[in-house]
């Protein structure tokens, strides 16, 4: 198998979270402008001061999975280009990406700390396996 049929399939679902999470915000905008909440002006200039929980939580998701996300594309991006494979490294990537897609649900429908806070913790955990791993790998 190659590196990018290991590694493509948890970034490219990662790229589909961020573009649902991004759809989730154009519907819950959407739908407070259509139903008179909010005028258009007060997303024209959005800085979130004002807007409802059901408006806020996909906005702060998005820019969750454009922070720490971006080392995990990033060592994709090197696993591939090395050609990096070994048993670890994909079942790494995969729990990476399952790991965001929990840590997104939790916090768009349920937003409770004691559930969400775990599961941003372990995918960090994971990533930081990964960086581990890539640097062993690499320098070792």
């Amino acid at each position: 198998m190659s590196a990018a049929t290991l590694y493509l399939p948890p970034v490219l679902s990662l790229v589909a979270l961020s573009y649902l999470v991004a759809l989730a915000i154009l519907v819950t905008r959407s739908t407070d402008l259509l139903r008179g909440r909010r005028p258009l002006a007060f997303y024209e200039d959005f800085d979130g001061t004002g807007a409802s929980v059901a408006v806020m939580r996909p906005t702060r998701q998005l820019a969750n999975l454009f922070e720490f996300p971006v080392l995990f594309y990033a060592a994709s991006v090197l696993l591939i280009a090395l050609g990096l494979e070994d048993r670890l490294l994909p079942e790494l990537c995969r729990s990476y990406a399952v790991l965001r897609w929990l840590h997104a649900a939790s916090q768009l429908w349920l937003n409770r700390l004691w559930l969400r806070t775990p599961l941003f913790m372990a995918g960090n955990l994971v990533l930081l396996a990964i960086w581990l791993r890539v640097a062993l790998r690499v320098l070792g």
